[in-house]
C-alpha cells in the first residue's frame, strides 16, 4: 500500500468518525490484509477498537488477523444487525463487496463504509496522475538544479530501512556496471538515510513520501529520459507486484532481478564496520545488561501483522527465570518496551555489533531483521504463520535464509501458540 492510498484511507476514516458513524457500532473489517492493519491502527488512535474481521477468501477463515479471528461474512453478519459498522478495505474488490452487503441489507454510509480510493473513475484518475507528474518534474528540477546533465536520481519511496539495506548491498556494484559518476540518492525518513550512510552512498536527500511518490510516478512515464531509477521491489499500480513470491521470487530477487537487472553470480556487498566498543559497554552498563547473555527483543514491524502483548511478556519472564537480562529495541516514540524489560535505542550503524555483544536477538521479520542478519548471535526471526504476501506466504518472501543474508537463523512461523517453541529453545542455550 503507497503512502497516497494511507492518506486517503486515514481521511475517509477520520472523516467517518469525525461524523460520529462509529459511535456505539461493533466494528467489523472487511478485509484480512496489509491494508486492515493500517485501518486498525488509525481507529486505535482515535479510542476505537475492531470487534471483527471478515473476509471471502476461504483460505483465510479461521486464521488470526490483528487479534481476531477471520469469519465468513454471512456467518457473522446474518441475520441483519444495526449495530455493526462495516469498514471496506479493499482496492480492486470493492463494489463486489457493497453488493454482497447489500443482499444482506447493509447500506453504504449508514452501516458500510468503504475506505478506499475509487479507482475507476476515469476522469478524475487522470487528473490524479497528471498532477503527480507534474510536482515530480518539479521537485526533481529542484533537486537537481546545478547539477550535471548525466546526474542519475535514485528513488527509495518506501519507509522500511529493510528495502534500503538489500539496495545497499547491490549499489556500489551497479554504479560500477553502468558507469555512473554523480547521482542524487532521494530517501523518505532519517532511518531510510542511516541505512545509507552505512554503505557510504553519499548526496542523499530526504524528502516527504507523498513528494517521493510523485518522482515514482514521474519515473514511469519520464524515467529514461529523466535518468531516474525507482528502488523498490515493486510499487502500487506496477503490474509487477502481482509476481512477488511467485516461483520462489523472494524479497532480494525482486531487487536483484528487476530493480538491478543482476544475475545470480552477483555477490552481496556487506557494509563496512566500525568500532563501537565504547558506545556498546557504556549501553550495557547504563541499563545493567549482561554481556554475551542479553536478549533482545524487537516485537514491532512495519509489514507483517505484530504478536499479542502476552506473547512478549511470557517470554520476558522465562528469560529472566533462565538467567538472561532482556531490553526492547524501541526506534519510534509510538513504540514502547515489553513490561519488565529496558528500553534500548542503538544507531542502526551500532546493530550488528549490539546484537553480537548481546548474543541473543527475538524479533518479528522486519527491516532490522535485515540490516543484523550478519551478526554472529543467537537469532530467532518470528513470521506471520498463516498470512499471505502475493503470491506466497510471509516467510518464502521475507526468510533471510532462502534471500541468502544469513544461515545461523532459528526461523519460526507463529501464531500466538508457537511460544511454547521460542521458549524451549531459550532453555536449550543455557
Amino acid at each position: 500500500m503507497d503512502n497516497y492510498t494511507k492518506a486517503i484511507l486515514r481521511k475517509k476514516l477520520v472523516k467517518t468518525i469525525g461524523k460520529g458513524m462509529l459511535e456505539k457500532k461493533r466494528i467489523v473489517l472487511f478485509g484480512a490484509s496489509i491494508a486492515s492493519k493500517e485501518v486498525k491502527n488509525c481507529l486505535v488512535e482515535y479510542g476505537y477498537v475492531p470487534f471483527a474481521v471478515v473476509d471471502n477468501d476461504t483460505r483465510k477463515i479461521g486464521k488470526e488477523c490483528l487479534g481476531l479471528t477471520v469469519q465468513e461474512p454471512e456467518k457473522l453478519l446474518l441475520p441483519f444487525d444495526d449495530s455493526y459498522a462495516i469498514l471496506i478495505c479493499s482496492g480492486g474488490f470493492y463494489r463486489e463487496m457493497l453488493f454482497q452487503l447489500g443482499e444482506m441489507g447493509y447500506r453504504k454510509n449508514k452501516q458500510v463504509f468503504a475506505l478506499n480510493f475509487n479507482i475507476d473513475d476515469s476522469l478524475t484518475i487522470f487528473a490524479y496522475y497528471t498532477a503527480l507528474k507534474i510536482r515530480g518534474l518539479f521537485l526533481r528540477w529542484r533537486l537537481m538544479k546545478n547539477l550535471p546533465d548525466d546526474t542519475f536520481m535514485f528513488v527509495a519511496p518506501y519507509t522500511g530501512i529493510g528495502d534500503i539495506y538489500l539496495v545497499g548491498l547491490f549499489f556500489n556494484e551497479y554504479l560500477k556496471r553502468n558507469n555512473i559518476k554523480k547521482y542524487v540518492f532521494v530517501v523518505v525518513n532519517k532511518a531510510c538515510k542511516k541505512v545509507a550512510e552505512m554503505f557510504n552512498i553519499e548526496n542523499i536527500k530526504i524528502v516527504k513520501s507523498n513528494h517521493a511518490e510523485d518522482l515514482v510516478n514521474l519515473n514511469k512515464g519520464l524515467g529514461t529520459k529523466f535518468k531516474i531509477v525507482t528502488l523498490n521491489d515493486s510499487w502500487s499500480s506496477d503490474a509487477i507486484q502481482w509476481i512477488r513470491g511467485y516461483k520462489n521470487l523472494d524479497f532480494a530477487k525482486m531487487f536483484r532481478y528487476f530493480v538491478f537487472n543482476f544475475d545470480d553470480s552477483v555477490q552481496y556487498e556487506l557494509p563496512p564496520r566500525k568500532d563501537w566498543k565504547c558506545e556498546i559497554d557504556e549501553l550495557f552498563q547504563r541499563h545493567n545488561l549482561i554481556k554475551g547473555k542479553t536478549v533482545i527483543l524487537s516485537p514491532y514491524s512495519n509489514t507483517l501483522f505484530e504478536l499479542p502483548d502476552d506473547f512478549w511478556e511470557a517470554m520476558v519472564l522465562h528469560c529472566k527465570v533462565l538467567g538472561y537480562s532482556v531490553c526492547t529495541n524501541c526506534a519510534a516514540k509510538s513504540e514502547k518496551p515489553v513490561k519488565g524489560t529496558e528500553t534500548v535505542f542503538f544507531p542502526l550503524g551500532m546493530a550488528v555489533d549490539f546484537v553480537e555483544a548481546a548474543g541473543y536477538f527475538v524479533g518479528i521479520r522486519s527491516g532490522l531483521c535485515d540490516i543484523i542478519s550478519s551478526a554472529k548471535a543467537k537469532k530467532i526471526i518470528l513470521y506471520e504463520k498463516d498470512g499471505y504476501f502475493y503470491k506466497s506466504s510471509p516467510y518464502e518472501y521475507f526468510s533471510l535464509k532462502k534471500m541468502g543474508l544469513c544461515e545461523d537463523a532459528i526461523e519460526i512461523e507463529y501464531n500466538s501458540s508457537e511460544r511454547e517453541g521460542v521458549e524451549k529453545w531459550l532453555k536449550l542455550q543455557q
